[in-house]
């Protein structure tokens, strides 16, 4: 049997620079609080690394938790959950694999470490594109394709 063409999120589930912007909040508190909480405990136990090395390993850890294991298993990370938003494949709006998520994670601390920075600086409008064959709509309005036998 032929397929058609492969297909794509329509634009109206394309989410908003409001709801996104929710999203990387409360993702980043999370991974913020996350790091607080392994930093104390480290500075609690005698003979743990330094408190502000354990909780950057700490935060970055549970963002790749966040990020890259609960957005493979649920399709949202816990700041997309709060805004509605799902991730999605870009070629035809199914579940993401585990390797582009991991790529995409990759990716948005190079674009947290470099590109805003540089953004702030120098005012431009630049906005962080979907990356790495994914790409996040709005949960209300997102069809899931049909699964072919």
């Amino acid at each position: 049997m032929i397929e058609g063409p492969a297909r794509i999120a329509p634009p109206e589930t394309a989410a908003s620079e409001g709801r996104r912007l929710a999203a990387v909040l409360v993702d980043g508190v999370f991974g913020l609080l996350a790091g607080l909480v392994v930093g104390v405990a480290a500075s609690m136990s005698p003979g743990s690394p330094t408190p502000w090395v354990a909780g950057l390993g700490g935060a970055l850890a549970a963002s790749l938790v966040n990020h890259v294991l609960v957005t493979w298993a649920t399709q949202r990370s816990l700041g997309k959950l709060a805004a509605g938003l799902l991730v999605v494949r870009d070629t035809d709006g199914g579940r993401p694999q585990l390797p582009a998520l991991a790529r995409r994670w990759i990716y948005g601390l190079g674009w947290m470490l470099f590109a805003v920075p540089l953004h702030v600086a120098s005012d431009s409008d630049v906005r962080q594109q979907d990356a790495c064959g994914l790409r996040v709509v709005r949960r209300r309005g997102h069809r899931v394709p049909s699964r072919k036998a």
